[in-house]
């Protein structure tokens, strides 16, 4: 009876916690309703780099194989969960704030508005429709019906980031460059500090003697990396004011991205830095414009060279066992490497998920497919998820989730073409970066807010829904350069 009451009581208690902290940023929106979406990312960064930091995790080889072990496991886990709730509870809060703002007051700071834009609504549909065909009607229809909280909370978050960064009325890239920064530097100074940490030991790169991979403060060298090649490419695009800052950021950027050993991470920002200063030797460094049709004739020359690349790429890779790929041969189970044939190991987790997607073509096999137990059974231990971004949502939610990740990205596109102009080609050179990790990776992962590659892959949709919003006046030119005070090089 006493423990009915104790927990009656705990559960009144946190009701009314919530309630009053619902209404606390409630009340802190409708104040200060330009901070918000600031606030909001750096509790995403907080949150996520935190949960890293207090789990004390040991990266270290044991029998050749790396054994991710833990030193504070029970208490970092349930501080982890305490930081992701209050993520959630803010986001939630924002949402039911956002619908109670009065339209007026939401119009007078709409930075779109201040610009003589159309708002960005289609692109924010298009991925709500998305999530919603990826995470929810697979839970229903698809083989499997795994349930996890992942599969909501984020809609939340997502939604409150897009709604609430219409206000900012500091340019959105400044957070997010300041954000990427704070993920790249952390990780660099925790890898000196607490090297058992950040940094795996004993690893076989493609360079003799360079045997340690930097995790950093994230879940992987791959995400560290997809978050200093976008740092990189954003300072490249957008330099900050002060030329000392900037050679910082892009000096942090690019050490961290060789330390992580990321191929593809490397490979991609690469490419994005090409196609930026391409762009600008072509255009003029001062970035003088060019009439419509010479500047399409510059994409259409940077987009077929980047497609051919990555044709040569895909060919070298599928006939010829180079061996490029080899971090993610490291992490298959052997007996899965020595049935291989092509492709250092992906070509076999491509061929698994096209036949369990077309078990259930339409809605796909849920979020259960990667389970340990499957992977086991396939011997593929290492691979959580398809290595292909298109394969990856195919898999999980059919042609469903597929057709409606292809309209998301139409419209991502649209945007990145339209914001070329005034971001001297770093829209298009983040898209690259994109389609290069989403042929060997799965950057977008709606269901996994906290990840480092879930903040560059937001860096990327924010930024060109920022810049690639359409005027009013004229439907198709690209959007404004911001106001003085509101521009990326005023990145403090």
């Amino acid at each position: 009876m006493l423990t009915v009451v104790i927990l009656s009581v705990a559960a009144f208690a946190f009701a009314l916690g919530s309630i009053a902290a619902i209404s606390a940023v409630a009340g802190a929106a409708s104040r200060w309703p330009s901070q918000m979406f600031s606030y909001l990312m750096w509790m995403l960064v907080i949150a996520g780099v935190g949960g890293i930091l207090i789990s004390g995790r040991v990266l270290r080889i044991e029998e050749e194989t790396l054994v991710v072990g833990a030193m504070s496991e029970a208490g970092g886990t349930i501080i982890a969960k305490l930081l992701l709730s209050a993520v959630i509870g803010v986001s939630i809060a924002l949402c039911v704030t956002w619908i109670l703002l009065s339209r007026k007051r939401k119009a007078k700071d709409d930075r779109f508005e201040q610009r003589g834009l159309n708002s960005p609504d289609d692109i924010m549909i298009a991925f709500m429709v998305f999530y919603v065909a990826f995470s929810i009607l697979p839970l229903i229809f698809g083989k499997s019906h795994q349930f996890h909280v992942s599969l909501f909370y984020p809609f939340f978050v997502f939604t409150a980031l897009f709604l609430w960064m219409r206000l900012s009325k500091v340019d959105p890239i400044i957070v997010i460059k300041q954000c990427l920064g704070f993920i790249v530097l952390t990780s660099l100074v925790v890898a000196v500090l607490i090297p058992q940490l950040a940094v795996q030991p004993s690893y076989v790169g493609l360079i003799p003697g360079f045997n340690s991979r930097l995790w950093g403060l994230t879940t992987g060298a791959n995400s560290l990396g997809s978050v200093a090649g976008v740092l990189l490419v954003l300072e490249a695009a957008e330099p900050s004011a002060r030329r000392w800052l900037s050679n910082g950021i892009f000096f942090t950027a690019a050490v961290a991205l060789v330390l992580t050993q990321s191929k593809t991470s490397i490979l991609a920002a690469f490419l994005g830095l090409l196609i930026i200063f391409g762009y600008r030797l072509v255009t003029g460094f001062q970035g003088k414009k060019l009439g419509g049709r010479n500047e399409n004739s510059i994409l259409i020359i940077l987009i077929a060279f980047f497609v051919l690349f990555i044709a040569a790429a895909s060919a070298w890779v599928m006939f010829f066992d180079t061996s490029v790929f080899t971090s993610l041969e490291r992490n298959l189970d052997s007996r899965a490497v020595g049935r291989l044939a092509t492709a250092s190991g992906r070509t076999w987790i491509w061929e698994v998920a096209v036949r369990g997607g077309m078990e259930n073509p339409l809605f796909g096999q849920g979020l259960g497919f990667w389970s340990l137990e499957n992977r086991l059974r396939w011997g593929l231990l290492g691979a959580a998820h398809a290595h292909n971004l298109f394969l990856d949502v195919f898999v999980r939610s059919g042609l469903v989730g597929l057709t409606t990740l292809l309209v998301f990205l139409y419209f991502v596109f649209r945007y990145s073409i339209r914001a070329t102009r005034y971001t001297h080609a770093g829209s298009i050179a983040l898209a690259v970066i994109f389609l290069v990790r989403a042929t060997f990776e799965v950057p977008l992962q709606p269901n996994a807010i906290l990840g480092a590659e879930s903040m560059a892959m937001l860096a990327y949709f924010l930024y060109v829904i920022d810049r690639g919003a359409k005027r009013r006046d004229q439907a198709h030119e690209p959007a404004p350069r911001p106001p003085h005070f509101l521009r990326a090089g005023n990145f403090r």
